[in-house]
């Protein structure tokens, strides 16, 4: 009769409220290869369940299940760090150790691994991109200046992240580089592309800014309602006097606050604008006057 441990692990976690996680895992104890099963299993349908666990499966995914590990380690955000990348070392798994190098702040280290352990441009190229570090591209060109293959693939790529010229001028003298006229068509390429990038987002933020202005202009040139319900802002008094007859003078702000013109500062030498006081003081940008009634 053969044993299902696939159906076998499906069972103990849909029954884990009579059998609970940590007594499946010490029964499995002997039994290594099932234990990882079962914890594999239940990281997959819950990232945190099983979270004290997760320094042991680290050795149990290298040791059984090498493709799952990298995933493993991407998604916990409870496997200590060290730890794995000591069983990454020690079994020399040059994707999981860049991957923890990374995470751990050692872009530089991870970027190396890539190039002498790997020898993969197009992932190192990859990797400079992700990182969107300087240094690392300047190590990636120092790396690369006597590799003809290497400056090939940085020559396709390097021209929308850092400029080309950084690595042509470095190239040797007399080196036979593969592909270098295509190389630099494509340098050409991708700077016209920036360029016309460059000027459509010009165009765009110009447009904007002018149907903005427009909009605001026709918002600034409304009339204003001001009647006897209006009060002054400063002395709280209704901004139109009593005595229909009687002189007056009223400033109105964009903000559409209003002031009797005595309940303002008098502008001076230092301050020649007049700002509403309300707005100045809630910092949400100076309105200015916009109207003044006067009689």
């Amino acid at each position: 009769m053969d044993f299902d441990s696939e159906k076998a692990v499906d069972m103990l976690l849909d029954n884990e409220d009579k059998i609970s996680i940590k007594k499946v895992v010490e029964e499995l104890e002997d039994r290594p290869e099932l234990q990882h099963v079962y914890l594999h299993k239940l990281f997959k349908r819950d990232h945190h369940k099983g979270q004290c666990y997760h320094e042991k499966q680290i050795s149990l995914y290298a040791e059984y299940d090498r493709p799952n590990l990298l995933p493993f380690l991407r998604d916990s955000t409870h496997c200590p760090l060290e730890k794995a990348l000591e069983i990454c070392q020690q079994r020399n798994f040059v994707e999981e150790t860049v991957y923890l190098l990374s995470r751990m702040g050692n872009s530089r280290s991870a970027l190396k691994m890539i190039m002498e352990e790997l020898h993969d441009v197009d992932k190192a190229i990859e990797f400079a991109k992700e990182q969107d570090d300087g240094e690392l591209w300047e190590d990636l060109i120092l790396y690369s200046i006597d590799k003809p293959p290497f400056i090939t693939g940085l020559l396709n790529n390097i021209g929308t992240h850092v400029d080309p010229i950084l690595l042509i001028h470095r190239i040797k003298e007399g080196m036979e580089i593969p592909n270098l006229r295509d190389s630099l068509v494509k340098i050409l390429q991708d700077y016209n592309l920036q360029i016309l990038l460059r000027e459509g987002c010009k165009k765009i933020l110009v447009a904007d800014s002018l149907s903005l202005l427009k909009k605001m202009h026709r918002t600034q040139m409304k009339g204003i309602l001001v009647d006897e319900e209006n009060i002054c802002e400063s002395c709280l008094s209704p901004i139109l006097p009593s005595d229909a007859a009687k002189p007056f003078s009223v400033v109105v702000f964009h903000c559409r606050h209003m002031f009797h013109k005595e309940c303002l500062p008098v502008p001076s030498m230092t301050s020649p604008a007049q700002f509403c006081n309300i707005c100045s003081a809630k910092h949400r940008g100076p309105g200015s006057a916009i109207l003044e009634m006067k009689k």
